[in-house]
């Protein structure tokens, strides 16, 4: 049984101990490290490949089971695994060479330190300290790959080590009060530090108020007191991400209400933050003057995420706008309509693999982008994890990720993007996915599929190869029915089977009693939900049961390998089990959600009948108000039964996941909402559940009428 919390530990452990195979070792026919080896660096090396060669012998320790010291020379020896720099070689490129000895040079220190963890890649794919004969350049494709935390204390020395290993480029860290609050400016300070430590750069997001117009009398002054300071207090940050809902300024762009969103919800006109206004490309353009004037190197990064459903036109004309120097962002998946039907037409949400992409919006962007000779970046979540399941660490659906790689790396190749976001604020998590990542972002490109039979023979045992990949495969194909919804993002797939079922009366989700956060308004407890479109909530149910069915055939084949693998194994398999059997339950939840609410309104009970604000877009079909209610049953009985059921159902399915989230203390958790479906969440539910049942629902039996 694990604590809160507890799975901070694993975000402090670079190396995996008891890799070793022995068996592989002893019949490998190529190179064969010794304790009679020595890392070599220049008695003069750069702090980097210090480190690189630092870890490298810990690598061997832990991982491997083999002591090898440190030594200096200007040249490699033999029985020497010698890591340097070689200027000639391609930017963001690595060379490594294994004959007698092994050679590791990187265009620069940061990217010798990155041959030195491929090397480590290998041996962890051979199971044993071990190389074929080698002689290749290796490059990274993009110029910079960022990524959150995804621990409630932040970036640790392991969880930037490890990100480093993992083939990133910087991390990102969300600031609002770097103005006010010491503490903030010294955390922020402190972890650009420990990061170049590892090769490692930081981006900000700053939440500000933008109160004046880059056109109002003394606006730049205004704002060279606000963006000119942060760059003084943040020396050597990378850059500023600005998104429209954290940098609204207000803009005279009568499209909009010009006014922030808190004072725009009863407006028709959206605020600006999520409209791409005329005057954006002055406002953003001035921000960028004044970033660049206290550093020329750092970046302004505009993402557009908050007007992806707007007008292809409007986008791309404020990109033909934009002065030079800004980074744009876009979302590489968000916003596309999906028709399924004449009668049902889905609308692609927050960050999701349901939908490989790129949408339309990406590619409108992307492609205006490169027309205006403009550097463009995408939130790609290809580290492994989305909004489709909120506090899970990542999703166990390789082949799926693999069809993401495939489409991301094609948009580099074709469209204009030179770098990725990998998380949001669910962060990073190491796992056989995050490790695919780094291989599938490498040139000259490797066979991803290959790539991922070495990963499951490694983790599963050559042996369980074709079974393995068969219960993934499964989770793959699952994962093409987990419909992203609006109603499901901001709800049941947020928290997963810790979401409530109330009849009449209902209340709010308990506070996380560790971080005291709260799930109430991500994770908004009562349902919401259009029945005017009756025919699309049906579609969805049956996709969501048939997810659960294909989570369910790939579980029942992956616990028997799991239950038979050797111990230095069966720990992480263990994870992605308990991983994958919460998504499962998380499913069941969604569709039965669905059903329910569905099953109340055929009893006219509506708790709660209004429009829904979803995430500051105005006017989507998924926050309409409904126009007529359901036609009543004739026969209440069969209704209530089914309601009754589905709540038993419920609880019983809490009562499973509470054994999980038991084992496993990454399960129920986003940093964002602290634990949202722990155990306490979840006795809630259950508790809630039988109070529903024997205080609203069996009563209703022993009545002739509602």
């Amino acid at each position: 049984m694990e604590k809160h919390l507890d799975f901070q530990q694993k975000l402090k452990e670079v190396h995996k101990p008891m890799r070793l195979n022995k068996d592989i070792y002893d019949n490998f026919d190529g190179l064969k490290i010794t304790p009679e080896w020595k890392i070599l660096v220049k008695e003069d090396s750069a702090e980097l490949i210090n480190h690189a060669a630092n870890d490298l012998t810990d690598y061997f320790k832990v991982s491997m089971g083999i002591e090898i010291n440190i030594g200096f020379s200007d040249i490699s020896l033999e029985k020497s695994i010698f890591i340097g720099t070689d200027e000639s070689l391609e930017e963001r490129s690595f060379k490594i060479e294994a004959a007698d000895r092994i050679l590791i040079l990187g265009k620069d220190e940061k990217y010798a330190a990155q041959g030195s963890y491929y090397l480590e890649d290998i041996m962890n794919l051979n199971e044993a300290p071990v190389i074929e004969k080698c002689c290749e350049v290796k490059k990274m494709r993009f110029e910079t790959r960022t990524i959150t935390s995804g621990a409630e204390e932040g970036f640790s020395e392991g969880e930037l080590n490890m990100i480093a290993h993992a083939g990133m480029t910087a991390v990102d860290v969300f600031v609002t009060d770097i103005l006010e609050n010491e503490n903030t400016e010294k955390r922020v300070n402190d972890l650009i530090k420990r990061a170049s430590k590892y090769g490692l750069e930081v981006y900000i997001y700053p939440h500000v108020i933008n109160e004046l117009h880059p056109e109002d009398e003394g606006a730049y002054e205004f704002y060279e007191n606000i963006y000119g300071r942060i760059m003084e207090k943040i020396k050597g940050v990378k850059g500023l991400i600005l998104v429209g809902e954290s940098c609204e300024f207000p803009s005279k762009d009568n499209r909009t209400t010009g006014k922030p969103w808190h004072k725009s919800l009863n407006d028709e006109k959206p605020s600006p933050g999520w409209f791409p206004c005329s005057d954006y490309p002055k406002f953003i353009g001035m921000l960028n003057k004044i970033v660049k004037s206290h550093d020329e190197k750092a970046e302004l990064v505009f993402w557009t995420y908050n007007w992806g459903y707007e007008e292809e036109n409007l986008r791309v004309e404020l990109i033909k706008n934009i002065p030079e120097g800004v980074t744009m962002m876009a979302t590489f998946e968000m916003f596309d309509e999906i028709k399924i039907s004449e009668n049902i037409i889905e609308n692609l949400t927050d960050y999701s693999i349901w939908k490989i992409g790129p949408g339309k919006y990406f590619t409108a962007e992307s492609k205006a982008a490169k027309e205006q000779g403009i550097k463009m970046y995408s939130m790609t979540n290809t580290c492994g994890n989305t909004w489709d399941f909120g506090v899970v660490p990542f999703l166990p659906v390789p082949q799926r990720w693999i069809e993401r790689y495939k489409a991301v790396t094609d948009a580099q190749d074709n469209l204009r993007l030179d770098g990725v976001r990998e998380s949001h604020s669910y962060g990073y998590w190491p796992s056989f996915i995050s490790e695919m990542t780094k291989f599938a972002y490498m040139l000259p490109s490797f066979n991803m599929n290959e790539v991922l039979n070495k990963f499951i023979s490694r983790d599963y045992g050559k042996e369980n190869l074709k079974e393995a990949l068969k219960a993934f495969k499964f989770f793959s194909e699952g994962m093409a029915h987990c419909v992203s919804t609006n109603s499901d993002q901001w709800g049941p797939a947020r928290i997963g089977p810790a979401y409530p079922l109330f009849f009449e009366r209902w209340e709010l989700i308990p506070n996380c009693s560790v971080t005291g956060k709260s799930a109430n308004f991500t994770g908004f407890p009562l349902y919401f939900y259009n029945l005017d479109k009756e025919e699309k909530l049906f579609y969805e149910i049956n996709e969501y049961k048939e997810m659960e069915r294909l989570f369910t055939k790939g579980l029942e084949i992956l616990e028997k390998i799991t239950a038979v693998l050797p111990e230095n194994k069966k720990k992480d398999a263990l994870f992605t089990l308990q991983v994958a059997k919460f998504i499962r339950n998380s499913a069941r939840t969604i569709h039965r959600v669905k059903r329910y609410h569905y099953l109340k309104a055929k009893l006219n009970v509506h708790i709660d009948f209004d429009a829904k604000w979803v995430g500051g877009r105005k006017n989507m079909e998924d926050a309409k108000k409904a126009q007529k209610p359901l036609a009543p049953a004739e026969d209440k009985q069969p209704v209530i039964n089914e309601l009754i059921e589905i709540l038993k159902a419920e609880i019983e399915n809490a009562e499973e996941t509470k054994l999980l989230v038991r084992e496993n203390s990454r399960l129920g958790y986003t940093k964002e909402l602290g634990y949202a479906c722990g155990e306490e969440q979840l006795d809630w539910k259950i508790n809630m559940a039988k109070c529903t049942l024997n205080e609203e629902l069996l009563p209703l039996l022993t009545k002739n009428s509602l």
